[in-house]
């Protein structure tokens, strides 16, 4: 709720000034009750509030989505791969909600495929009992006629389309779990499910019926099948070192288990892993929101806490939702308009860019810079020239989850630097990282957070985003080298930036971001992963 007001009053401010500010804010506060938005029933159904904060979590989306506990005895592998790089509705009775797309790459839908294929627990500790599927030529009279499943399911062009096309039952199912879905029902389906219980275990009788459908149903796809299984075949002879843990990692990176139900599993994210979207309304203009909505662009590459490898995925939203998302959302309208710089100004900002400031050690810009925070180079579209102003002036506030500490700009270069960004209006496009070349990991402490990006987990100076930097980041675990740096010298450079240091200029400055006892701490960081003592002429 503080942070709520705190944003709703640089919004006022930004709007309408100061004075007139505070006696708006007093009188609006009085309004707000809750901290998340108002509700909206679109949002609710694609699962919006299970990784953004700002709006409330969706028990509907964790009923409607399937529970991955046992994914490898319920899912064909080829199948479950092909669906992960490329996500199609395939059931019709979950109103709005959908398997959105992640833009996962073929590397990385093998790991995930690896990992849920891994997942056999069923549910009441149950267990699917090898079957007799059997031939016969009554399979579609079985399925349409005498158990009417067509009333809800579609089969050969024909039925009510109310739930899963039938068709694709021998292609995305392992024949005898399909067997005993259909054998048992109750075992697998939420309670709320319409799907009739029609036959009874260990029936002889039944147990011809519902082998004769089986084969029916996987024959009609039996081509379809090979041609999936040959795709996946030559997928992992492609990448022989993909492994199932890379595939744990993607699924906690992209915080699947907010809507799907995984046991024994660690979640990577206590509350949300995206951005908190009350903060729409002073922060990005409208344009930019629809277009992000019809079609969702990387804002940062690897993840919204850097390094966990989270990503928006596309939700292939019609134009009618996403008018009821922007609508919802809102667009900021921000009277703060930057004056345009000249083409020399232009050029000084880019030189202190190149050769003084660290924006570029954590940011893109045309094509050039670190890829921890988010390309600059179409900011201007991106973000409202107010929301600009504010967070190189207070990144810290108008971003509080943000690791991007605060630069001391001269108050003559500051306004330059601000509209040389509102000016930034480029349509390239970023790219996410790679999440098996890049592996996510989750935010353990204040060092994996603001540190390890550049410095490594391990302190070994390889962190993801050193590939992009010009210098390479320090290693600390360099003993020979670290033990002839002094504590002081440590503090300074953490505190100060690499440039004060005759170091990059790109580490940036953390003293308007942490406190000196933080810094201190971080100082000992350094000695663990170095096992080494300043020098001796240092401790006098």
């Amino acid at each position: 709720m503080v942070l709520k007001r705190i944003y709703f009053l640089l919004w006022i401010f930004n709007l309408v000034g100061k004075r007139l500010g505070v006696i708006l804010f007093v009188l609006v506060s009085i309004l707000f009750s809750q901290e998340d938005m108002p509700g909206n029933s679109l949002a609710v159904e694609l699962g919006c509030g299970n990784c953004h904060s700002g709006v409330s979590s969706s028990e509907t989306i964790k009923i409607y989505a399937p529970d991955l506990n046992y994914a490898g005895s319920k899912y064909n592998a080829a199948f479950l791969y092909d669906y992960i790089l490329n996500p199609q509705k395939i059931r019709q009775h979950i109103g709005r909600s959908r398997m959105p797309d992640f833009g996962f790459s073929e590397n990385e839908s093998l790991a995930l495929t690896l990992f849920l294929m891994s997942k056999s627990n069923l549910p009441l500790n149950h267990k699917v009992e090898n079957r007799k599927i059997i031939s016969g030529n009554n399979g579609f009279n079985l399925i349409h006629k005498e158990y009417q499943c067509t009333a809800c399911h579609t089969l050969n062009d024909v039925g009510v389309n109310k739930s899963i096309d039938l068709n694709m039952s021998g292609l995305r199912l392992q024949e005898q779990w399909l067997y005993d879905v259909i054998l048992q029902p109750s075992v697998y389906l939420h309670p709320g499910s319409p799907m009739p219980s029609f036959f009874e275990p260990d029936n002889s009788s039944s147990e011809n019926i519902i082998g004769e459908m089986v084969r029916y149903l996987l024959d009609l796809s039996d081509t379809t099948f090979k041609v999936l299984d040959q795709k996946f075949e030559h997928v992992k002879r492609a990448y022989p070192n993909i492994t199932k843990e890379m595939g744990r990692d993607i699924y906690a990176s992209q915080n699947c288990s907010a809507c799907h139900s995984m046991d024994g599993e660690e979640r990577w994210f206590e509350t949300h892993n995206a951005p908190n979207l009350t903060h729409q309304r002073m922060k990005t203009p409208s344009s930019w929101l629809v277009q992000f909505l019809k079609e969702p662009s990387p804002v940062r590459p690897n993840g919204f806490f850097p390094g966990t490898g989270s990503r928006m995925p596309n939700f292939n939203l019609t134009e009618a939702e996403v008018d009821i998302l922007s609508d919802w959302l809102g667009g900021a309208i921000s009277k703060t308009k930057l004056k345009p710089i000249s083409a020399f100004q232009t050029k000084k900002v880019e030189r202190l860019l190149a050769d003084y400031l660290p924006c570029l050690g954590c940011h893109q810009l045309n094509g050039t810079g670190g890829k921890i925070g988010p390309d600059l180079s179409n900011v201007g579209n991106r973000l409202t020239d107010g929301f600009i102003k504010m967070a190189i002036q207070m990144p810290h506030l108008v971003m509080p989850e943000s690791i991007m500490p605060k630069t001391i700009l001269d108050s003559t270069l500051s306004p330059l630097v601000q509209s040389y960004f509102a000016q930034r209006e480029s349509n390239q496009k970023s790219k996410y990282l790679n999440l098996v070349e890049n592996r996510p990991y989750s935010i353990k402490n204040k060092y994996t957070a603001n540190c390890a990006p550049c410095h490594g987990l391990k302190g070994d100076g390889t962190g993801f985003n050193a590939f992009y930097l010009p210098t390479k980041p320090g290693n600390f675990t360099d003993r020979s080298l670290m033990s002839l740096k002094a504590d002081g010298s440590l503090f300074d450079t953490i505190h100060g930036g690499g440039r004060i240091m005759n170091k990059s200029h790109f580490m940036p400055a953390w003293g308007e971001k942490m406190s000196r006892e933080e810094i201190v701490s971080y100082v000992r960081k350094i000695r663990d992963f170095c096992e080494c003592d300043p020098p001796e002429w240092s401790n006098d």
